[in-house]
């Protein structure tokens, strides 16, 4: 009965885990596991514990870690359930309750402090082991327990009283009284393992109860392990109660803001922890460093609020603070001026919820300056300012790029914050201060300086190099003649890239958060055109001030933008001026290009008759617009068509390559053919084979770009619909045959031949002699007496022409053909480009002879090989004509 009680014992303390002190021996435990397991079973289930805790588990054979002793216990047996992490939100809004997140995840206390320094002020007490070593004359290692009299009893000297004592006094005069009473004797005093004692945790905590602590245990540490405290408890208040009185009000908010832990005293045996409960609480968000609901002591003022949550934003408005107060009257409102010493002392009660707002994000006494400026910004205004002081001069205020002909002023002009724009002059107004041009400015106006466009053109990568200097708007020394078009593309996509920088410009009138990422001219090297990548610049500076007049416009008040279209610099939209005129309109888009009509320009205009929507058309002369001498007025969605000169065209060149006597490229103007050119190149030398002549046309390049395309993806489909058949039956033939002519197809560049017969051509014959168009190409190769065989053959070969072999032959010296080889659809490349395709027997008769030199015999794929592929034959057949072509440009 006695053993029972005593493993009941055992396994009481041990089964409690980490919630008791007291740590079983191996032997005890021993004696646990020598019962039946029956026994243990039923001790288990009495006392709600689990069994694989003493026992290791079933399948655990190892015997279980011995645990070391925690700084915090609760004294009850009974396991109490994991404290829940308290949620950060307070329950009656969307701010935290500041401080009880400190709580948030901590667990009852598993901190080992068994290997920690004693402090010298530790106070001894009963429970406690002293460590004695003597060494000397006499060797001897004591382990002396201070006994519940609060004395030790030392071997040949007898009890002294320690309790009361500092751990430095304990030590100071155990070596005294050791060395008094023994000769030739030091001493080394250690501390052992330490008392624990009971103290009460109340009140509003997570987990209250009776708890063993060491002797080490202070407030926060006794928080802390058992769980914290509830959202309901007060943070400011715990009570440190010791023989019924109060020792220490202990308010956390010191630890948590200042770091003071002077007022964090250690616990004494017996003392009992009490949190009350909340007294008030008062919330402060908006514009300060720490938004959160805060525990205020007795009269708390604004001031002493904005200190605890860390005081006020930088951009917080102080001069109107609203405080909300609910009260038995209701909701009452009061505003607060907290730059004042008024507003600052306004005493807060229980339940009061303060918001600071922010200041308006609104520029003052600033103007914008944005574009191809050299300092690109915010600028202080000052009354009278112009165009020129906020820019500077010329050299030293704008990029080399910028356009002196257009810029623009963005101002607003009401409430609502709508807009116009200003159209000026840069060269006019900071060459000539007193000039019309050089505009006065207001707060919150912006300036825009555009691009000239003429950083892509040549002198920008000489200038790079100092080879080249521009002269501005006006002729360009071009010297560098090394510079390449992609580094005048990386050259400008990384000026682009630079103008992308932000611009910390808040005036409320143009600038907003889309305009701020603007600027992304993605992909500059990849440009076709130079043109394009210039008018990208532009728009992009003007997109928001569009998208701003879009916004504003109404009934009865359409968007101001005006269209340009035809032959300017940079066609598109643009915002219209004050007294905006055609001139005005042409320098906004770059002015007129080379090839623009002076004689005549069209303007539309959308006008409502009988309540619909139609639009006027005018003719004028751009001329005399531009001079003033026939001045024509715009309105708001107005569109200026600058027209082109008849029978302006450019880049009408054509290229002759080969056997002429002048090879070169020639221009030529529209209704001169083939004999034309011919004769002006000199006519063919004397090595000259034009029955093998390749001729090129840009536009049939283009349709036979498209129709392979067309064919790639058809037979993609067919490829498909066969691997779905080959699932079912394994007859069906491997498609990779069918899959190399796609990847072909998807690599093959096509060549826009179109068959010509100059020996028709040059003497005039109508249908030969074509009319000439831009970008055509002619190549006419040297005699070659040479007949290809490709295809299907076991060995695709060029053979020495010789007019007594038929196909047949020219066949047969190429190995025969293969097992998948169409036989009964062979057809031959004339040298010309043309096909001829068969039709009987002729094809292997020497009674016939159709090959002449440069001829290619091609001998095609059976489609029926792969399964009926009907896409591939034509495939093949278009890879091979381009094959062939090739062919005889590179020969």
């Amino acid at each position: 009965m006695r053993l029972k009680k005593l493993l009941l014992s055992v396994l009481m303390m041990t089964l409690a885990g980490s919630l008791l002190a007291f740590t079983p021996t191996a032997a005890q435990i021993s004696q646990f596991q020598s019962l039946p397991k029956a026994q243990q079973e039923a001790l288990a289930r009495q006392y709600g514990v689990d069994l694989g805790a003493l026992t290791g588990g079933a399948a655990n054979t190892e015997s279980a870690p011995v645990q070391q002793t925690p700084v915090l216990e609760p004294v009850v047996s009974e396991a109490k359930p994991a404290p829940t992490v308290q949620a950060a939100a307070d329950s009656d809004g969307s701010l935290t309750q500041f401080g009880y997140d400190v709580f948030g995840n901590n667990s009852l206390g598993l901190t080992i402090v068994d290997n920690l320094p004693v402090p010298l002020d530790y106070q001894m007490g009963p429970g406690d082991v002293i460590s004695v070593q003597t060494f000397g004359k006499t060797n001897q290692n004591l382990s002396l327990t201070i006994d519940r009299d609060g004395s030790i009893n030392l071997p040949d000297i007898g009890p002294i009283a320690v309790a009361g004592q500092t751990f430095a006094q304990l030590r100071k005069q155990l070596n005294d009284v050791i060395k008094n009473k023994t000769i030739g004797v030091d001493v080394s005093v250690t501390m052992g393992a330490m008392r624990t004692m009971q103290v009460y945790i109340v009140g509003e905590a997570m987990q209250p109860g009776a708890y063993n602590v060491n002797g080490l245990t202070t407030i926060t540490q006794a928080l802390i392990a058992s769980g914290g405290v509830k959202k309901s408890g007060s943070l400011r208040h715990i009570q440190l109660m010791r023989k019924g009185k109060v020792v220490s009000d202990f308010d956390l908010y010191d630890l948590l803001i200042k770091g003071d832990t002077s007022k964090d005293v250690r616990l004494s045996s017996g003392d009992t922890l009490f949190i009350p409960v909340r007294k008030n609480r008062i919330a402060i968000e908006g514009q300060v460093a720490r938004p959160a609901v805060y525990e205020t002591k007795d009269d708390t003022t604004v001031d002493q609020l904005l200190s605890l949550a860390g005081g006020a934003k930088p951009q917080a408005y102080l001069s109107r603070v609203s405080v909300r107060r609910t009260s038995s009257n209701g909701l009452q409102q009061f505003t607060l001026d907290l730059s004042s010493p008024m507003g600052r002392g306004f005493k807060l009660k229980n339940g009061d919820e303060i918001n600071l707002s922010a200041v308006s994000m609104s520029l003052k006494n600033a103007v914008a300056v944005r574009g191809e400026v050299v300092r690109q910004g915010a600028l202080n205004f000052k009354p009278g300012m112009k165009v020129s002081d906020a820019i500077g001069s010329i050299d030293d205020g704008l990029k080399q790029t910028a356009d002196l002909n257009y810029a623009i002023l963005v101002r607003e002009v009401n409430a609502n914050q709508d807009i116009e724009v200003y159209q000026f002059s840069l060269l006019n107004a900071l060459t000539d201060q007193d000039s019309a041009e050089n505009l006065t400015l207001q707060e919150k106006d912006q300036i825009f300086v555009f691009d000239n466009g003429l950083a892509q053109d040549y002198w920008f990568g000489s200038y790079i190099n100092d080879k080249a200097k521009p002269e501005r708007n006006g002729v360009l020394k071009k010297d560098n003649a090394s510079t390449t078009q992609a580094d005048l593309y990386n050259t400008q996509a990384d000026l682009y890239k630079r103008q992308r920088e932000a611009l910390d410009v808040e005036t409320g009138a143009v600038v907003t958060k889309e305009e701020n990422t603007t600027l992304n001219i993605a992909g500059a090297n990849e440009m076709s055109d130079a043109a394009e990548l210039r008018k990208a610049s532009r728009e992009a500076l003007l997109k928001p001030i569009m998208e701003r007049l879009k916004e504003q416009a109404s009934y009865g008040s359409p968007a101001k933008v005006i269209e340009v279209s035809g032959a300017v610099k940079f066609p598109g939209l643009y915002p219209q001026s004050k007294n905006a005129n055609v001139a005005s309109l042409l320098a906004a888009a770059g002015g007129l290009t080379q090839e623009a009509y002076l004689g005549s320009a069209e303007l539309s205009r959308r006008v409502i008759k009988d309540n619909r929507s139609t639009f006027d058309r005018m003719n004028f002369s751009l001329k005399d617009a531009i001079s003033g001498k026939y001045p024509v007025a715009l309105s708001a969605q107005d569109h200026l068509i600058v027209k082109t000169q008849p029978g302006w065209e450019e880049g009408m060149v054509v290229e002759l390559q080969g056997e002429f006597v002048f090879p070169g490229t020639y221009t030529f103007k529209r209704g001169e053919t083939l004999k034309d050119v011919i004769e002006r190149a000199g006519g063919f030398t004397e090595f000259a084979y034009p029955s093998g002549a390749v001729f090129s046309r840009e536009r049939l390049k283009r349709q036979e770009a498209e129709r392979l395309k067309f064919l790639n993806a058809q037979l993609k489909q067919e490829i498909s619909a066969m691997s779905l058949r080959r699932q079912g039956s394994s007859s069906v033939a491997d498609p990779a045959q069918a899959i190399a002519i796609v990847d072909q197809l998807d690599n093959a560049e096509p060549v826009g031949r179109l068959v010509v017969d100059l020996s028709y051509a040059v003497k005039g014959d109508k249908l030969a002699n074509l009319m000439l168009e831009k970008g055509d190409k002619l190549f006419v190769p040297a005699l070659n007496p040479v007949i290809s065989v490709v295809g299907e053959v076991q060995f695709s070969s060029n053979h020495t022409f010789n007019p007594n072999l038929t196909v047949e032959d020219y066949i047969a010296s190429a190995g025969g053909t293969k097992r998948q080889a169409d036989t009964d659809r062979i057809y031959i490349v004339k040298a010309n480009g043309s096909v001829e395709l068969p039709n009987n027997s002729f094809w292997f008769s020497r009674d016939y002879d159709p090959l002449e030199p440069g001829d290619t015999i091609i001998v095609p794929i059976n489609t029926d090989y792969l399964d009926g592929l009907s896409t591939l034959s034509t495939a093949t057949q278009i890879l091979y004509q381009i094959g062939v072509a090739w062919s005889a440009i590179k020969d």
